[in-house]
């Protein structure tokens, strides 16, 4: 399971918690975009703070069009991933651990039902599914057009080439072990 890989990647004390999201564009034939991971301290969990936050990592994403894996409920689209590095101000070993060099595929579906009361934008969401492994996705967010953080209705629902996205996770990653 995912999380299994990403609590092994981490092993600083100074960090516990994890978010990862993204800003993708897809084509007809591939997607671009950027993902971010974000570190936080062991507060960040019971506050909410910005001051507990720790580091980043900014890596851009490109990807193919492909088939589905099973797992991605509803899915309309589907990619195999390459990641790379873009930047970071995270100090070793987090600033180039490669469990965070992933996902290696995603598909975009239905909001699964036990993600939607985490839903941001019900209705306009769609869901965001996540494979390491390659051979199966896992439910992991909520995908969901740009300007309904800006502009509120205004969104377009649905997956559209062309189209600027918000991917953001339904949860955090805990990192203690």
């Amino acid at each position: 399971m995912l999380i299994f890989l990403l609590a092994a990647g981490c092993a600083s004390n100074d960090v516990s918690w994890a978010v990862h999201h993204a800003s993708l564009i897809p084509s007809e034939t591939a997607l671009t975009g950027t993902q971010t991971w974000e570190f936080f301290t062991p507060d960040w969990a019971k506050s909410g703070d910005p001051d507990a936050f720790v580091c980043a990592r900014g890596q851009l994403v490109s990807g193919a069009v492909t088939a589905a894996l099973p797992g991605c409920d509803g899915c309309v689209a589907a990619y195999e991933l390459d990641v790379a590095e873009l930047e970071t101000d995270c100090a070793a070993p987090l600033d180039a651990d490669p469990a965070y060099l992933t996902p290696r595929a995603m598909g975009i579906g239905a909001v699964p039902d036990a993600l939607a009361d985490a839903d941001p934008y019900p209705g306009r969401s769609l869901g965001w599914y996540v494979s390491v492994d390659g051979v199966e996705m896992e439910p992991y967010g909520f995908a969901y057009d740009e300007a309904l953080d800006w502009a509120g209705e205004l969104g377009s629902p649905g997956w559209t080439t062309g189209q600027t996205y918000t991917l953001w996770p339904a949860y955090a990653w805990d990192l203690r072990e």
